[in-house]
Parts: structure tokens; sequence; C-alpha cells
């Protein structure tokens, strides 16, 4: 939070000078007006802070006004169009917004620098703007950050391409098997839908797994290294629909007719790249994509129920059936 606090500070800031600095008290007051409650006593610890890494001067009247020094250059340099960073601010606050807390302060930090980095007016209107976007979870969610730290130390195993020792702990698993110490080669992350996941080499057995990453625990960085093995000739992850299961190899064609409800959905929605909608006649579609043979496409393709009128392959067909069934003895 402090962070954040001293770049909104410098963000009030910008566009001031020696003749129209601000008071600390006056930057107090801007921040109260941006829903940031802080005491005078730390408005100036950040603005002393800000002489050091942003520049910021004070004109040494009384009372003191406070501005950023034109001779401070900042190191970075951007040059982009207006559409391409309202795109990056977007992007950013809906990292924030619907994926793990350990993206908040780097997305914050992002943003700050892109801030810092243009004119007042620009800054100004995309700071302004933020109000104008509203991000959801989505039927997704956003994923609980039990695991900050663990998820810290994965990223930068990622990274510098060492191995990680850690507790996986699987809902499909018993108790014994979570509690045992892994010991994997971090090689991928993979963000569905704000929930993150990673595909790992397990040492121990060379086998290639994907993880949820908010279900890995008490993981430590290792000084070992591991040398990277081209994934391409091994997984396909462009296979897989969503996040749920393991890595399938082989893939299999589906070819579902339905009604033009459901075909609505995937005229608006794309839920793999081979995906294809055809139009057969007035009342019926087909829809077709080749894909991973995975529980999440089995519980994705059963919710559309009576929208649904024949599946391909049979296979298919019957463990959507399964699932309705199931339902309606629960039901009953």
């Amino acid at each position: 939070m402090k962070n954040t606090r001293k770049n909104v500070i410098f963000q009030i800031l910008k566009g001031h000078d020696e003749n129209s600095g601000l008071t600390a008290m006056e930057i107090q007051q801007a921040l109260e007006s941006e829903g940031i409650h802080v005491n005078l006593r730390s408005v100036r610890r950040d603005i002393t802070d800000l002489s050091g890494s942003h520049g910021v001067g004070t004109n040494e009247g009384r009372p003191e006004r406070f501005y950023p020094t034109k001779d401070f250059k900042l190191k970075y340099d951007l040059q982009l169009d207006e559409g391409t960073l309202q795109t990056l601010m977007i992007a950013l606050n809906n990292l924030k917004c619907t994926s793990h807390e350990y993206f908040n302060q780097y997305a914050s930090d992002a943003e700050s620098v892109i801030l810092d980095s243009l004119s007042t007016n620009i800054s100004k209107e995309l700071r302004e703007s933020k109000e104008r976007y509203y991000f959801d979870y989505s039927n997704t969610g956003k994923p609980l950050a039990n695991n900050f730290n663990d998820f810290e130390k994965i990223m930068i195993a990622i990274r510098q391409n060492r191995i990680i020792t850690c507790i996986n702990d699987s809902p499909y698993k018993n108790e014994k098997y979570n509690q045992k110490i892994r010991k994997f080669a971090p090689y991928v992350f993979i963000l569905n839908s704000g929930t993150p996941y990673l595909i790992v080499q397990d040492i121990e057995s060379s086998e290639f797994k994907k993880l949820r990453l908010t279900r890995i625990h008490k993981v430590v960085l290792s000084k070992d290294s591991f040398t990277r093995v081209d994934l391409k000739n091994i997984l396909n992850l462009k296979n897989s629909i969503g996040g749920w299961g393991g890595i399938a190899e082989e893939t299999i064609k589906v070819s579902i007719t339905c009604d033009p409800e459901m075909a609505t959905y995937f005229k608006e929605k794309t839920i793999h790249s081979s995906q294809i909608l055809k139009k057969l006649d007035s009342s019926n579609y087909l829809l077709e994509f080749e894909c991973a043979h995975g529980s999440n496409m089995i519980r994705l393709i059963s919710s559309f129920g009576g929208s649904i009128i024949n599946i391909e392959p049979q296979e298919i067909f019957d463990e959507v059936k399964d699932i309705w069934k199931s339902g309606l003895k629960n039901a009953s």
C-alpha cells in the first residue's frame, strides 16, 4: 500500500513546478479525495522517499511546496499511442481484479511506471478513466491468495530455471500422498481465466504434470537449476480446454448437433482454436472442435442440457448422459 500511495502522490504532483507546488497538507487532501486515508506525518515520509526516487523537490518556503524537478529523468521511455495505453491499463487492472493476489503489487507498479512516463494531461486522463472499467470474476471465480509467498518463489523459479521442493495438496489424492515432499522443475505458467496453473517436470519420475498453482505449498527454492527441454516435442498445450485435468497427448474430434440457443453461445465465444460452427437448417447447428478428452469439456457440454440433439463420438455422448442421469438421481 505504501508504494502505491507514493506513486499516487507523484501523479498528484505531476504538472506542478516551483511556483505552483503543493504543500504536504494539500497532498494529503488530494489523497483523501482519491480514497487514500493517511496522516500528515506519513505523507511527509513519502515525499522524502520520492525526493530520492523521483526527484521531488521543494521551494523551501513556508509552507514548503513540493513539485517534480525538471532535471530528473525517469529510467523509462515509453512511446505508445493512446489506444495502446488504454489497453495496457485495462489489461493490468483486469489482472489485479480477476487473478491471484500476487499480481496486485506488480500490476500496480507497472501501471505507475507507465503513468510516470506520460505527460500530465494523458496521465490524468488515464487515471480518471479507470473508474469507467469494471472487471467481473465470471463463473470461473478469482483464486484465493492462500499461498502468496509460495507463488512468489515459483515465479522466481520459472525465471531462473531453478528446481523447487514443495507439497502439492491435491483433493483427488489421499493424505499420505499429499504430505510427501515433491521435487519439481517448473516449466510453463498458465493463466486460465484468472486461475493459475503450472506445468512441471517431476524430478523423481521425469513425468510432466499440470498442477493448480494455488494448491502448491511450502515451496523451497533449490540452489540447483535445470536445463529446459523443448516441450513442443513432448506436449501440445493447445489441445486442452480449460485448466482442469492432466496433460493429454491425444485429441478427440467432437461433433455436436444443437439448437439455436446453444449455437448462440458459441457464436459469441470460442472455447478452442479448432472450433467451427455450421448452420444445418432453420433449427439445427453443427458445432465441431478437436481437443484433449478432459472432464472440463464434458461438464461444459452437459451444461447445455436439452439444447443438445446429438453428440459424436458416442463415448462423449455417454459421458454427458451419465452427468445428466446423476443429476436427476440426486434431484429425486
